[in-house]
């Protein structure tokens, strides 16, 4: 009979938790609206999180003109013509079928180091460039010690890469 009333405790506990993160909670970390990504909430003072995870969530100026419509269009062909990209900074575009998108971020050392799956060493794009297969994500140094990142969602391999470092190649000359 105990054990029969210890999982009836467990199944309950399981129960409350599952249910806390399929709804989310956000008590006592300020407002958050629908659409705005996590940690993007003020905090209690009313201001924004000062941690690096915190800083992707807030637009940076003229991110989404890193790329162009055309260049972007020749790469995952029609799409929404960018957003505020809260996984990576930066913008994201995504295409408006088949589920591809690219992400451009130009982010500090901290940011990177956060965020950046570290791949291996490539040529043909920009210097010092990094590309991970799985994530489909390069990355390489562009100045004033800042880090730019090109993640292609593309389900080809072979195509994500060619897309990767043909935008890195293009984003590292407008860094």
């Amino acid at each position: 009979m105990e054990i029969l009333r210890r999982l009836a405790q467990a199944a309950v506990v399981g129960g409350v938790l599952a249910m806390l993160v399929a709804c989310g909670s956000d008590a006592g970390s300020g407002s958050s609206t629908p659409g705005e990504a996590p940690g993007a909430a003020e905090s209690v003072d009313g201001a924004a999180p000062d941690d690096a995870a915190g800083s992707l969530t807030e637009p940076k100026g003229e991110e989404c003109e890193r790329l162009t419509t055309d260049e972007v269009a020749d790469a995952i062909g029609a799409h929404d013509g960018g957003q505020h990209d809260y996984q990576l900074g930066g913008c994201v575009w995504t295409a408006t079928s088949g589920g591809e998108a690219i992400h451009a971020s130009v982010l500090s050392k901290d940011e990177y180091e956060a965020v950046a799956e570290i791949g291996e060493p490539v040529s043909g794009s920009a210097d010092g460039a990094v590309y991970d297969e799985i994530h489909g994500e390069l990355w390489f140094p562009c100045g004033s010690g800042e880090f730019c990142g090109i993640k292609a969602n593309i389900g080809d391999s072979d195509r994500r890469k060619d897309v990767a470092l043909r935008m890195g190649t293009v984003l590292q000359g407008r860094v």
